[in-house]
């Protein structure tokens, strides 16, 4: 293992939604914080731009992004969602090749961390899209995803290149559909959008990392 794979090391980022996930940042082991200035629905790398109607969009003040790694759209707030991206370099012990499982030790370090408040377990079956996962990100099951009492509390995709992965994570201090379902074209999606359970946790971003970054120290 490098020597730059030993220790965690803490960014903090502030700006678009989009030029976050333009950043190629660094390889080794690193947790960044991610505070946009503004609402935005950010669509995974093979959604379709059509199931987001951007004048709708920008009516409600949203932005709208694209990412590198899969899934449905995720939508973050300046205040009401904790975005956490994950680096890891290949030669990182906690790289796993198998993808269905290269998430699982992200999930039980979120759990660790968040005890204090909630009661979570990580997800370990297979990928599940459910009616609209493909366009919903929170409406799928994905290995290694946190869920309390069965409702998704942390939220993870996946970028994975030849230098290491990038886990980008986000999970909900306030969960308020009706800021952003509006934006979506099909109406079955968005009625069942606006009527999906999310787990929620009221603690402040900054104490969500610093548990967090205790939690991932403690990893070989």
């Amino acid at each position: 293992m490098s020597a730059e794979g030993t220790s965690w090391t803490r960014h903090e980022w502030v700006g678009s939604a989009q030029e976050f996930h333009e950043l190629d940042l660094p390889v080794g082991r690193g947790v960044w914080s991610c505070v946009v200035e503004s609402p935005s629905i950010i669509l995974g790398s093979t959604q379709l731009a059509s199931d987001v109607d951007e004048s709708i969009a920008q009516s409600l003040g949203l932005s709208v992004a694209k990412r590198h790694s899969g899934g449905g759209a995720v939508f973050v707030h300046p205040t009401d969602s904790i975005w956490i991206d994950i680096t890891i370099g290949r030669d990182d012990p906690l790289w796993v090749d198998d993808v269905s499982a290269s998430m699982l030790w992200a999930g039980e370090a979120f759990v660790r961390a968040l005890s204090p408040w909630v009661n979570g377990s990580v997800y370990t079956g297979a990928f599940e899209s459910g009616h609209d996962g493909r366009t919903v990100c929170f409406a799928s099951t994905s290995p290694g995803e946190v869920f309390v009492d069965g409702h998704k509390l942390v939220g993870i995709s996946q970028r994975r290149g030849r230098n290491g992965a990038r886990l980008q994570c986000v999970l909900y201090r306030q969960w308020n559909p009706q800021l952003w379902v509006p934006a979506l074209v099909d109406a079955d999606v968005r009625q069942r959008t606006s009527d999906m359970s999310v787990a929620t946790i009221n603690v402040s971003a900054n104490e969500v990392i610093a548990a967090l970054m205790a939690e991932l120290a403690t990893l070989a």
